[in-house]
Formats: structure tokens, sequence, C-alpha cells
């Protein structure tokens, strides 16, 4: 079945692509959840215009993430927990907390935008990924000390 994305799908398409997709996942996935709609004639012409919606809204994003790019440059976070005496933290340091402690700082990023992989377990200086934009990344260090108690 022929459809037109009207939302991004990651890895699948974007707002505005016409796809050749399987009919029982346009049928049972992306038309109820209103993520696409059969490709016709006249909404062929809705499709251009999902496109440079597309277009305008990523220009938006690349200056953004741009932006963040040179600001997050040379940023060091730092954390206090809870560890044991090998350094280990007994919970640990997730994506979550790190763009609470962004948040604090003046920076809007979302989970996602973080690359983490897997969450930081262990105390000292650690460097993590921040990707604002698709292929623009900078590295923020996050220092994990250990609660003195």
């Amino acid at each position: 079945m022929r459809v037109i994305f009207l939302q991004n799908i990651k890895g699948v398409a974007q707002m505005g692509d016409i796809k050749e997709v399987a009919d029982g996942y346009a049928r049972n996935f992306l038309l109820p959840r209103k993520l696409a709609k059969g490709a016709t004639v006249q909404s062929l012409k809705e499709a251009e215009l999902l496109k440079h919606k597309r277009e305008a809204v990523d220009a938006t994003r690349k200056e953004r993430g741009e932006r963040l790019v040179l600001e997050l440059a040379g940023l060091e976070l730092e954390f206090t927990e809870d560890a044991n005496d090998d350094g280990h933290l007994y919970g640990s340091v997730h994506a979550e907390q790190i763009v609470e402690a962004l948040e604090k700082k003046g920076f809007k990023l979302t989970e996602d935008e973080i690359n983490l992989g897997q969450p930081l377990k262990t105390v000292g200086e650690h460097e993590v990924e921040v990707e604002p934009y698709k292929d623009l990344k900078v590295i923020l260090k996050i220092k994990i000390t250990r609660t003195v108690s």
C-alpha cells in the first residue's frame, strides 16, 4: 500500500515522505494511529506541504543544535552519589538526571539527545556524547564524586 507519512518515524520515514509499505503495517499500525494516510492524487499535494513544513522545522532544529554544540563544549557536570569503598555507585546516573542538571544550567535537552548507552555506575570522570541534531555531536564531561558521610 502506498502511504504519505504525517509524522516522523525513526528509521522508517520522515513527515511528507511517500512510501510503499506492507498492507498489514499500514492498516494495523500506521493508519489507526494517524501516522500516515493513503496516497491519493489529492493527498499528494498535501505531502508537498508536509515536506516544506518538515524542512522549515529541520532548519530550526539544526540552528538550535549548532548553538547547543558551541555552548556545551567544555561544560562539566558534577554529581555526588552514594558509593562503596571500591567506587561503585549504589545507584547510577541516568540520562534523565543529566537532562535535569543541564536544565538547571539553562539548557533545554531531551533524554533522546543524550547518547549514554548505559547508566554511569562508578565514581570518577566520564564522557557522554550529546547529539542535539543529527551528525552534530559534543562531548559532555561528567564528574561523579562519592558522598562524604
